[in-house]
């Protein structure tokens, strides 16, 4: 999966893609075609972007599998999710409109609300002049999504 950089043209710019997939030969439903949707961001701001400086996830949230929505501005979330985090937040975040689950954008990680554990992550690959090039998910959504 290939997305373009300018796309990407500064810190905490989002860009969302989908990927196919196949499940894992173990899953309740082994061997299927599978949809991901993802958002790929960029986490730093410098003028050779390497594939560190991004950051690409499965928005679907692992409690229940909706889809969480990128949110730039951490102080528009709702009071009751700032008070559970209870941590200063300045980056954006992903949150979860189904049950308030909040994971940083920067990599991820499980925040608050009841998901069991933070997002499902994509190996970002690759970045050239061009695109930013994403590789495959960690092998645990190919279980569970």
């Amino acid at each position: 999966m290939e997305v373009p950089l300018t796309d990407l043209s500064g810190p905490w710019r989002a860009r969302q893609f989908i990927a196919d997939a196949t499940t894992l030969s173990s899953a309740a439903n082994p061997n299927q075609p599978l949809r991901i949707s993802g958002m790929v961001v960029r986490t730093a701001a410098t003028s050779e972007p390497a594939p560190d400086h991004f950051c690409a996830v499965c928005v679907k949230c692992p409690h229940e599998h909706c889809d969480s929505d990128f949110v730039r501005d951490p102080k528009s979330l709702p009071a009751e999710v700032l008070q559970e985090i209870a941590e200063p937040l300045q980056d954006p975040v992903y949150l979860c409109p189904c049950h308030n689950s909040t994971f940083r954008a920067r990599d991820g990680e499980r925040l608050g609300g009841p998901a069991p554990r933070g997002l499902y992550l994509f190996r970002v690959t690759s970045v050239t002049g061009t695109v930013v090039t994403i590789g495959e998910v960690e092998e645990d959504a190919l279980l569970f999504l």
